[in-house]
């Protein structure tokens, strides 16, 4: 009786909690394969969609951020987007290469890169895997290194420098951005051509480094261009030489090394922009045609010339071979330089 009883009556209705289960269990089924498209869409979306970061492998108020404020607020403009500087020195660049290097490769972390950095630097240490570390966007600019003093030390020419060094050995100072970079690098490279010392004063700044030039406190300044352009042209500093190949456009009365007794000397910079190794290629694609456009206006490239710097604006595979070319350079230069000087 009882067991027909129970056989005979309705089921018990379902537990409202599991009927709710299997309603969400059915919906996200249904609805899986839109997650899974929308979640490709947001990989391949739209670059930029948050602010940008742009590492200096140097101080604020040197070339780099000069650079990278005239260039970074017009990328800001052209993408969208605002271009956050951030200056992370110290190591000759390999804080900020070792960390953009380390950054996830979307597009949103990216190095001001230089020849100290990312050629000299890295020519002491594994240049092979210095070299695939990063993938190139473009040059944006080269520059030479300017020979500067203070006008107290009565000194006009690179000669009379060197002579100045040569009857007093080790009494004159020099300052540059220290070991590794490509201003101790032309002073080092220049004095042993000269058969001279001059005691260098590394600095880890350009802004502490033209202030204690500027006060007479060192003497001597190995620096980027552009750097102490407006100073040179105060009468503040007094220019020498440049090391570059050639005279500046806008110092056409500044001899270079090589018209001051050494030819052959050349020791240039360049700026440009690299990001993480694996960034994805339309987003390089998009970095490179908006830095290319951008060195190439008019305002730009007076500006550019205004610091001592020549706009460049190559493809990612010219940057590529001009960076590899140069690592190849400084790993000889510095291995003659220690077997002379161990």
């Amino acid at each position: 009786m009882n067991g027909a009883a129970q056989r005979g009556s309705p089921a018990p209705p379902p537990c409202p909690l599991r009927v709710r289960q299997r309603r969400l269990l059915l919906g996200a089924i249904a609805t899986a394969p839109w997650v899974v498209r929308a979640a490709r869409a947001t990989e391949g979306g739209a670059y930029p969609n948050r602010p940008v970061r742009l590492i200096l492998p140097s101080t604020i108020g040197g070339t780099s951020d000069l650079l990278a404020r005239l260039i970074g607020a017009r990328l800001g403009d052209a993408l969208g987007q605002p271009i956050v500087i951030e200056a992370r020195p110290g190591a000759a660049g390999r804080i900020a290469v070792d960390y953009v290097a380390g950054s996830p490769p979307d597009g949103y972390t990216l190095l001001l890169a230089n020849n100290g950095a990312n050629a000299i630097a890295a020519a002491g240490r594994d240049s092979a895997e210095a070299a695939t570390r990063f993938a190139p966007v473009t040059m944006l600019a080269q520059l030479p290194i300017v020979v500067a003093v203070t006008p107290a030390l009565g000194i006009d020419t690179l000669q009379e420098l060197i002579r100045r060094a040569r009857a007093a050995p080790g009494s004159l100072f020099y300052a540059s951005g220290g070991a590794g970079s490509t201003s101790y690098t032309a002073g080092a490279l220049l004095f042993e051509r000269a058969g001279v010392h001059l005691v260098d004063v590394p600095y880890a700044g350009t802004s502490v480094a033209v202030k204690d030039v500027l006060s007479g406190q060192v003497p001597v300044l190995f620096t980027h261009l552009g750097t102490v352009a407006t100073l040179i042209q105060a009468g503040r500093l007094r220019a020498l030489a440049v090391t570059g190949a050639h005279r500046m456009a806008d110092f056409p009365d500044l001899p270079t090394a090589a018209e001051s007794g050494f030819p052959g000397f050349d020791v240039t910079t360049w700026h440009g922009i690299v990001a993480p190794l694996g960034t994805p290629r339309r987003i390089l694609a998009r970095l490179h045609d908006e830095l290319v456009r951008l060195v190439g206006l008019p305002d730009v490239r007076r500006q550019l010339a205004a610091m001592g710097m020549e706009p460049v604006g190559d493809t990612p595979e010219e940057f590529a071979t001009a960076i590899a070319a140069d690592i190849r350079q400084w790993t000889i230069v510095l291995r003659a330089v220690r077997t002379r000087h161990p």
